[in-house]
This record gives structure tokens, sequence and C-alpha cells, in this order.
């Protein structure tokens, strides 16, 4: 991979380098005048913060060398995969060979990473409508049917490809899988794996393979494609895939405009991610046994303002009034549609079951911005009431979808709608 092709020099973290070497510079002055440290004592210790930041950018070289490691095997870098996966693949790959990296990941694409992976799927209009199979083909993974759920996932990112882009499917040969500062969408990452998943596949091969050829496999030509590694590959494209939506969404098909930074604005806000800090430091999750209201079959309004499982009532309540405006205000959005769309779809998702009463069961604080609340729902059943769990995520952050912190005044509490999966998406309760 050449220099003018590598992941780090996309504007993001180009710019952050460039940052980095002008504070080195600002540091150098700094230190070389005396009278300086004396106009300003407090310097010394953003310094000292700013030696641990620079030593924690090193991450933004990850995605390159897993892509220089791991591209032509069918694997590539993208925002929401895990940074720790990732370097640990590396680290093994050059330790103990590709094979051993490969059997790491293939087994890193378990039941939490897929759903996890398929709750994002909310934030995009074209990935939303294929949850259905995406949780059928996820079943089918789990189960060790790979034979089903391959083609049904190649399937699946062929058409998304093409909404998305609204021009041609992934694995088209004009496809065009790239986009401007992003990991996903770099050219090293979807558009290298489109060309590698759609090579041509002439004879009929009953070896088995560890690549997902496209056409080979829906061609009938494959004949042992049916395994783990193939398919944990598949679902890591499909992943990489939405974070490729999620840039054209933000508008990063073309270039922006550059925003110049000034000292001010860099000193400001290094100053706010030392508060922040501080706050994350001084937070401390909840014990259960010390929370006196639990379990609540109450109103919503009974339980304390601004806490997760108060958001998770009222939104529940809203839910048993059918009041759907209410219910997309509170679902978390990576979109930045009308709310008159978000309440339709509200409608359409949340209308098909509707409970007729809830108890909030536990709380779950797993950290300083996300709970899990485990709720009761009950529904009418033709003899008799319906009982469904649900453990619903819940995340803290401010208006543009930042994680705040949940002792900041100015954040709210936002539902993921992917926590009812099973009870919306359901063939029956």
């Amino acid at each position: 991979m050449s220099k003018s092709k590598k992941i780090i020099d996309n504007p993001t973290s180009a710019e952050l380098i460039k940052q980095f070497e002008a504070f080195e510079s600002l540091e150098t002055l700094y230190k070389a005048f005396p009278f300086a440290r004396r106009l300003f004592p407090d310097m010394e210790q953003t310094f000292n913060e700013f030696k641990k930041i620079k030593e924690q950018a090193e991450i933004l070289k990850v995605p390159d060398r897993f892509n220089e490691r791991f591209a032509n095997l069918g694997w590539i870098a993208y925002e929401s995969m895990n940074m720790e996966v990732m370097q640990a693949a590396i680290k093994i790959y050059d330790t103990d060979g590709k094979d051993a990296a490969e059997q790491y990941l293939a087994d890193s694409y378990d039941a939490g990473c897929l759903e996890w992976g398929i709750r994002w799927f909310n934030g995009s209009p074209e990935f939303r409508r294929r949850i259905r199979l995406a949780e059928l083909a996820r079943k089918d993974y789990l189960a060790g049917r790979y034979h089903a759920c391959i083609p049904l996932l190649l399937s699946m990112l062929d058409g998304l490809v093409n909404d998305v882009s609204k021009h041609v499917g992934f694995f088209a040969e004009s496809t065009d899988v790239t986009a401007w500062d992003c990991i996903a969408a770099h050219e090293s990452g979807l558009q290298s794996l489109a060309s590698l998943m759609t090579k041509g596949r002439n004879k009929t091969n009953e070896e088995s393979i560890s690549i997902p050829f496209r056409h080979g496999i829906l061609h009938g030509r494959e004949l042992a494609f049916d395994n783990k590694l193939v398919a944990a590959k598949v679902w890591a494209a499909l992943f990489a895939t939405r974070d490729w939506a999620v840039a054209l969404a933000d508008g990063k098909k073309t270039p922006k405009s550059k925003e110049e930074k000034s000292w001010s604005e860099i000193l400001t806000r290094l100053a706010e991610n030392n508060r922040q800090k501080k706050l994350l430091e001084e937070w401390k999750p909840r014990n259960n046994e010390e929370i006196s209201y639990l379990p609540h079959t109450g109103e919503a309004s009974h339980l304390p303002s601004g806490t997760p499982e108060r958001a998770v009532a009222e939104f529940i309540e809203n839910w048993i009034a059918k009041r759907y405006g209410l219910i997309a205000k509170s679902l978390l959005y990576f979109t930045d549609d009308s709310i008159g769309k978000k309440s339709g779809r509200a409608k359409e998702d949340f209308g098909r079951r509707v409970p007729i009463s809830f108890k909030v069961l536990s709380i779950e604080d797993q950290a300083a911005a996300v709970s899990h609340v485990e709720v009761e729902l009950t529904f009418e059943g033709e003899n008799e009431p319906i009982l469904k769990h649900a453990s619903v995520r819940v995340i803290y952050q401010d208006t543009e979808n930042n994680a705040l912190v949940r002792t900041e005044s100015d954040g709210i509490w936002n539902i993921v709608q992917n926590s009812f999966t099973d009870i919306l998406y359901a063939i029956r309760l």
C-alpha cells in the first residue's frame, strides 16, 4: 500500500497528526524560554496530558496495519469494528501466523458482536428494513447453519449497496463503495474487498474455501463454502458496509472544505477533555440491592428524574398510549430524518404489538453513558396474558448523538430500538 493510499492520510487522522506536530513545536518553545513557565505555570500539566493523548493516538495506525495483513484474506478494518480485536489480530498474525489470526477474527463474530452490529441497522432505512432477514441469518450462523446464512448475507450485501448508492449492487463491476474520510470506505477497504469477492470461479470446486467468492457460491460452483470463516467474513463485510452508508448519509462522498482550528480552540478542547475525564473517574455504577424502588410497577413519574429507568418507563408508557411521535423522539437515530418520518417508522415498528402493562425489574449501569434496564412487558393473548422480557439498552447523549457522562446536566437518555427486536420482528409472541 503506497503512502498516498493509507487510511492514516484520511483528513481526520491527518489533521490530528498535524496538530500533534504543531503542539510539540509549542512545547519546545515553552521549554526554551523560562519566562513562559512563569507566565503560564499550568501549561506543564497540559503538555503532560498531551503526551498521554499522543501515545493513545497510535491507534490511528491500526487500520492500515490491519488491512496490510488481512485485506487480501477477506477482512478489512471499519469504524465500528472493535479496536482491541483489530490490535489482537495483528499481534497474533505477527507471532503465530495468518491461520491463527483468522481463527481469532472468526471467533470474534460471536453472539454479542452480531447483536450489537444488527442493533446499529436502525440508523439507516435501507438497513432497517432488512433487520428481519439479518436476525434469521444470525440464528442460522450461531447454530452453525453456514450453508443457509452465507447466501442470505451475500444477497443482503448486494441489495443494500444497490439501495444506498441508488446505482448498482456490491458485486457489480462498476460498484463504488468509497467515501471521503471513512475507514471502511477507503480504497483499501470495501472497494478492495468487492474486487476480491467477485473474482471469477470458472470451475466447480469441492475443496473448502476461506474467502466468500460470491459468484462461485451463488452460481453453485463452490460446493464447500459452508464454514464459519467464510460466514464471519460476510458478516464483517455487511457491518463495514453499514459504516460506509453512514459516511454517505453524513455527506462524506466528496471532500468538505477544510476548517482551521486556532490554538485557543485546541487548548479549550484539551481542557474539556480533562474535565470529562475527571467526571468519568468520579462516576460509579449503582448496586441493584441499594435501589429500594425496584422492582417498579407504578407510573414512570414515580421513578427518579434523569435516570435511565425513568426514561425507559416513560418510553413504554408512550408505547402503551400509542404516542408514536414521543416514541420517535426517544429512540437513538443516526440520520437527520424529519420527526414526521421517524414517527411513521415508529408506528410501523411499535404499532403491530402494543403492551398493556410493564414492570421495571432491574438495572445494570454498564458504563458512564450506558445502562441496561430489564423490563417485563405484558401483552394481550388469546386466552391469557403473554409476558415478555426485554433488556433495554439506553445511552446518555447530547443533541448530536455524542455520549456524555450521566452526571452532565444537558444530556438525554436515548433508547436503542433493537432492544425490542425479539418482540417487534418475531413471527409470533
